[in-house]
């Protein structure tokens, strides 16, 4: 691995070294292409699809919609907190028609300050901002965060969730039934990664403006840094977003986003096969949606087209 290298760097003049010393660098320079050359590369498995270890899989090209790979990707399963996704995408919506602003302070409702599993740390009497709300759901996914904007947007979780199950239906993901805004575990509240990608896509190219909420690595708020499960984000220059989920019944869930060359690419990963360790699981989530967002960019950008790879509706 070469030295890092830093904007101080001073390189120095060498001795020119010796012509035995020379061949011998180069022997083993050789030595080591031909060990590249004689490992395997990464090959799809039968059926054409890069082998990503998750229960289901998608790979969209999110300005034309057009699908790249897909594995069980009609099917609906638990989502966890990619949830979230509708609720911030019913957010951003109602802050574009004047209902909110995203500087406007409020304090917590009970009801946010009531909800269990991870949280932003909302606290009674302590103000937060909309802006803050919004990151405290794309971050740390904070259950507290996705009822107290439920509440702000449509007065009620009941109110909220029937919005959230109507604009499924309005932007085409048939597969899709909401029971709360925050993703805890519930039997029915399920998608299929195809929905879950046309409801990515439709953030990306109605909200635009509001996708670097998506591409913070950490939250800090109440004191308490939080940091962001997606750990590409921040890590890898490419990636754009843009949001994690876990329960048991889920698995570990990812939906990532990158661009690359102009190329925007939506991937998303349901039931990565869970660990003890939650931490453990997520970056095997992380690392399952680099790879298929690799895979997606080498045949976009420099492999021949595969069109019966890309279709835009279910078989």
């Amino acid at each position: 691995m070469l030295p890092h290298l830093s904007s101080n760097t001073v390189f120095l003049p060498q001795k020119p070294r010796s012509p035995r010393l020379q061949a011998w660098l180069w022997s083993l320079f050789f030595l080591g292409c031909a060990l590249l050359l004689s490992i395997p590369a990464a090959r799809a498995d039968d059926s054409g699809q890069p082998p990503i270890d998750a229960r289901a899989y998608i790979l969209m090209n999110a300005q034309n919609g057009a699908i790249i790979a897909a594995k069980n990707a009609y099917q609906p399963y638990a989502i966890a907190s990619i949830t979230k996704l509708m609720t911030l995408y019913l957010l951003f919506k109602d802050i574009n028609a004047g209902g909110l602003r995203l500087n406007q302070e409020f304090v917590p409702c009970q009801a946010a300050l009531q909800t269990g599993g991870s949280s932003m740390f909302m606290h009674p009497g302590l103000r937060f901002s909309v802006a803050q709300m919004i990151l405290g759901m794309t971050v740390p996914s904070g259950n507290d965060a996705a009822v107290e904007a439920a509440y702000l947007v449509a007065g009620s979780v009941p109110a909220f969730v029937r919005e959230m199950n109507q604009t499924a239906r309005k932007i085409g993901m048939l597969s899709t039934t909401y029971y709360d805004p925050d993703g805890l575990p519930h039997p029915n509240n399920t998608a299929s990664p195809y929905d879950v990608a046309v409801l990515t896509r439709r953030i990306m190219t109605d909200f635009p403006q509001y996708m670097h909420f998506f591409n913070h690595e950490n939250f800090t708020y109440a004191g308490i840094t939080s940091p962001n499960p997606n750990l590409l984000v921040g890590r890898v220059p490419f990636i754009t977003g843009m949001k994690s989920g876990y329960t048991d019944a889920a698995g570990h869930c990812l939906v990532a986003t990158g661009t690359q060359n102009g190329v925007q690419l939506i991937a998303v990963i349901l039931g990565v096969p869970s660990f003890t360790d939650e931490n453990r699981g997520f970056w095997k989530a992380s690392w399952q949606s680099l790879k298929l967002l690799d895979w997606g960019f080498a045949r976009t950008l420099w492999l021949p087209s595969t069109p019966h790879l890309e279709k835009t509706s279910a078989p």
